[in-house]
């Protein structure tokens, strides 16, 4: 392979903080705006599925589904964040949209659960109320007021706390290491 003009090189290597404000902006508005995108189909997906399907839905089929396609995504962010010009902007992204797709899943997990075993919960529980107790899951708050109850959604709710472990703690890594991965392909012109 050829080796890159020098001046090609060094504007490949650049690192965002070595950009001039105008151009950081642009940058940062370019993967807003790619953020904003993917949080939309996301959240489009998740609300376009009528209420019917998910009490139609099998709970584990639903969750094999969902983490086949969150496992293609990390992929995808991972090779993506390697391969960007700013790769620590594109990490910091990617985990956005990542947590993004676990709260889609367990809450459309939750929302099924609820809509086929209506005391799995301790109380009655829809699309948005499966969002809130996904997201008090994931932050670790936990108010107390919807509760599992069944040992199928405490099994689910588990299977959850720990994933959520491994995605902020384990994720985060994988990303920084992505980004480094992707700074030094910068620094070396590929």
């Amino acid at each position: 392979m050829a080796e890159a003009p020098p001046d090609t090189q060094a504007a490949a290597a650049a690192a965002y903080s070595d950009l001039d404000p105008r151009e950081r902006r642009r940058v940062l508005l370019v993967a807003g705006l790619r953020t904003v995108v993917s949080l939309g189909i996301m959240i489009g997906i998740f609300a376009a599925i009528p209420p019917r399907d998910v009490a139609a839905g099998n709970v584990a089929t639903g969750m094999i589904v969902g983490f086949v396609l969150l496992l293609g995504l990390v992929g995808w962010e991972i090779y993506r964040t390697v391969n960007d010009p700013y790769p620590e902007v594109r990490a910091g992204t990617g985990l956005l949209v990542l947590v993004t797709a676990v709260v889609v899943i367990f809450s459309l997990t939750y929302a099924t659960m609820a809509a086929s075993d209506p005391g799995a919960f301790t109380a009655p529980m829809e699309k948005s109320d499966a969002v809130y107790f996904t997201v008090t899951t994931l932050s670790t708050t936990g108010f107390g007021d919807i509760t599992a109850v069944s040992q199928s959604a405490r099994w689910v709710v588990t299977a959850q706390m720990l994933f959520d472990l491994i995605l902020l703690v384990g994720l985060a890594r994988v990303f920084i290491l992505a980004a480094k991965a992707g700074r030094a392909r910068r620094a070396k012109g590929l």
